[in-house]
């Protein structure tokens, strides 16, 4: 897990240096600038520490009475492992910052890679990691930074008081604070009076960039284009976005849907060009965001003439196009040697001739390469037997593919005379491609074209996400559940002056409980004669994270399992206390009990769902992590969908999953998302 940044102010607090040598040195000359004083104290004292004027040295060998009076902070360096590792034990009973060099696991704070200019501060880790990483990227961000930095930073915050007091809407107090730190960005040194009142008098003009979102996930959008959108006070956005580009924009960035999509409701072209015009007047800088290219047949160019016509500053970032994204995809290139030395991209969607086809479709036929048709899924027809009538071999190879951000993700390949029968059930977005590579398949990804449904909370699904998705599945989250915490003021006093077992079923129950606890001497002192039983490597090595080694952990990860071996560990006379999810299954409190130990079930947490919005897309499997995640699907969607495989993590999410369908399902055997995702992995192939 990696390690929290907050800043904390140092001035004219104490830090205590145990040790004297270069190491010693070279933290105190990281934490000068930050205007503590320094104790420091070793049998021998560089002088390049002592001739520093914050620094009091002592030298004599260090004594655990000089802890006291509590430091801001610890650094223990000494040659002695040893004591420093005492050091480190007393301070982290007592709650006091402690970092110790070369030893990672006895550190409470790390010392980050720092970028330090005037009151710009920034820290960057790894947790120990990669620290040539951490290295590597304050070298990139101190090329990002203008020389003068501190000095734009001190004119900016000399500005506060006098904006604050004339301009009192924070909106517009916000906006002037950003055209002057653009500005000074812009020309890497604070402003002129004539500049500053220009960013007052918003005379700043707005600006529209229309950048290609590409056809899929958002790292495919270009350096270019999520820098502006990194940058944008308003960003306008079509269907078939990824929501991650969404989260790119700054969160006070306003965000305007405009869906653009064949057959659904969505705003006119006109209503869409003046609100560009609108934004950019206002003085904003405005992002319209376009799946694929702007450019290609996404009327980019009529917003690019409305803005223009309007004196609005714009410029075009391109995207990859569906044409060519969506098929590489699925392991199909547009163009390949001895296949196709060619690529024509047509509409199917036109409104000046009676079919909506081309006027020079016919034409077509006789082309040689690779034909790609965009926005003609319902043309279909139309476009296969027009072809064939034209001229066209009826056996030339033919694909329909829905990808991308597409809901409803499928490939289909057939000859062109069969394309449209075989397509029946595809779902718009889809293009089409006729040609010779239509045939191809140069997917190395073993689940390239299978489409896995993921329930569960946001930590879990990503996690299912990232995997599938690296072998080549498409993944929807069609159930979103979160976890609830429930409130442990009244449970803790049950723990304390008992011995006995914390039993943690989840990694989700070890993080509530500990961050629970806190820091707070009071709550901790819960965990004294406490031994920690768990079930799996997940919570495991949660609860090593907070410091703790698990006394036992059985080979099978169930709750059968762990129950049978705690009921053969424990001692009579040892409680135990079940700290997990209010839906538990019963079957470890009652082997517990009748085994004749005491066992009290706390819910610290329960899992509930929150609605998608949407129908549920076509599936070939449907994971579930979880008992309540099963129950989460059933409350959104009513029932199981039909010729579904269901995938579930461990047996006690199949028995819950077994109480609404009488369907075979299959079972991970290890209950990981690594298990769920092999278990799909080993049945594809």
């Amino acid at each position: 897990m990696p390690h929290f940044p907050m800043f904390i102010d140092l001035k004219d607090q104490t830090v205590l240096v145990a040790g004297g040598g270069s190491v010693a040195l070279r933290k105190v000359h990281k934490l000068l600038p930050y205007g503590p004083k320094f104790r420091v104290i070793a049998p021998e004292i560089s002088e390049e520490i002592s001739r520093l004027p914050e620094v009091t040295a002592l030298c004599r060998p260090f004594r655990m009475g000089d802890l006291r009076p509590r430091p801001a902070m610890v650094i223990a360096a000494t040659n002695d492992l040893g004591v420093n590792r005492k050091i480190a034990q007393y301070c982290k009973k007592h709650n006091i910052p402690v970092n110790v060099a070369d030893c990672l696991e006895e550190c409470s704070f790390l010392f980050p890679a720092l970028v330090q200019q005037g009151e710009f501060s920034a820290g960057i880790t790894t947790g120990g990691a990669s620290p040539t990483a951490a290295v590597y990227f304050k070298e990139q961000l101190q090329a990002l930074l203008p020389e003068n930095l501190d000095q734009i930073l001190t004119w900016l915050e000399q500005q506060r008081p006098e904006l604050k007091a004339s301009v009192p809407e924070q909106c517009t107090r916000a906006g002037i604070f950003r055209r002057m730190f653009d500005a000074c960005m812009a020309k890497r040194r604070p402003l002129t009076a004539k500049e500053k009142k220009a960013c007052m008098d918003n005379q700043a003009a707005g600006s529209v960039a229309l950048v290609g979102a590409s056809c899929g996930k958002a790292d495919l959008i270009t350096v270019r284009g999520l820098r502006l959108l990194q940058q944008c006070q308003a960003v306008v956005y079509d269907d078939l976005i990824d929501p991650a580009l969404l989260e790119a924009a700054p969160e006070t960035a306003q965000r305007i849907y405009m869906g653009k999509r064949s057959g659904e409701h969505s705003a006119p072209q006109k209503q869409i060009n003046q609100k560009l015009i609108e934004l950019a007047q206002s003085g904003l800088k405005v992002v319209r965001l376009k799946g694929g290219d702007p450019y290609l047949f996404g009327r980019g160019g009529e917003e690019m003439l409305a803005l223009k016509e309007a004196g609005i500053s714009c410029q075009e970032v391109p995207g990859i196009p569906s044409a060519i994204g969506i098929p590489a995809e699925v392991g199909i290139p547009v163009t390949h040697r001895g296949a196709s030395r060619g690529l024509h991209i047509i509409t199917a969607h036109t409104s000046d001739t009676p079919d909506g086809l081309p006027e020079d479709f016919d034409h077509l036929a006789k082309l040689s390469g690779t034909l790609v048709f965009l926005m003609g899924l319902a043309q279909l027809p139309k476009i296969s037997q027009r072809l064939i009538a034209a001229g066209k071999s009826p056996d030339t190879p033919a694909a329909v593919i829905s990808g991308g951000n597409s809901q409803n993700p499928a490939l289909v390949r057939a000859p062109l005379w069969e394309i449209q029968e075989k397509a029946k059930d595809v779902a718009s977005p889809a293009i089409i491609m006729v040609g010779q590579v239509a045939a191809l398949d140069l997917s190395q990804k073993p689940l390239s074209g299978i489409r896995v449904g993921i329930t569960g909370t946001a930590h879990v699904a990503k996690k299912q996400i990232s995997a599938l998705e690296a072998l080549g599945a498409e993944t929807s989250w069609v159930t979103q559940t979160e976890v609830k915490k429930y409130p442990l003021e009244d449970v803790l006093p049950q723990l304390e002056g008992k011995t006995g077992w914390l039993v943690f079923t989840s990694a989700n129950g070890v993080k509530i409980f500990f961050d629970e606890l806190g820091n707070d001497p009071g709550k901790l002192a819960v965990l004294e004669g406490k031994k920690y039983a768990v079930i799996g490597v997940a919570t495991k090595n949660m609860l090593a994270q907070y410091g703790l080694e698990a006394d036992l952990c059985p080979q099978t990860f169930t709750s059968e399992a762990l129950a049978r071996e705690l009921a053969q560990t424990a001692q009579k006379e040892e409680a135990i206390f079940l700290l997990r999810s209010a839906i538990g299954s019963p079957i470890l409190p009652e082997i517990l009990t009748q085994a004749g130990l005491t066992v009290s079930d706390i819910p610290v947490y329960n899992v509930s769902g929150e609605e998608a919005g949407q129908a549920l897309p076509q599936l070939d499997y449907l994971t579930f992590s979880s008992a309540s995640g099963v129950e989460a699907f059933i409350r959104q969607y009513g029932s199981l969908p039909e010729h579904v495989k269901y995938v579930c993590i461990g047996h006690i999410t199949a028995k819950k999953l077994e109480e609404y369908t009488a369907a075979p399902y299959l079972t991970a055997e290890e209950i990981t998302v690594p298990g769920i995702v092999q278990t799909i992995a080993d049945d594809v192939l």
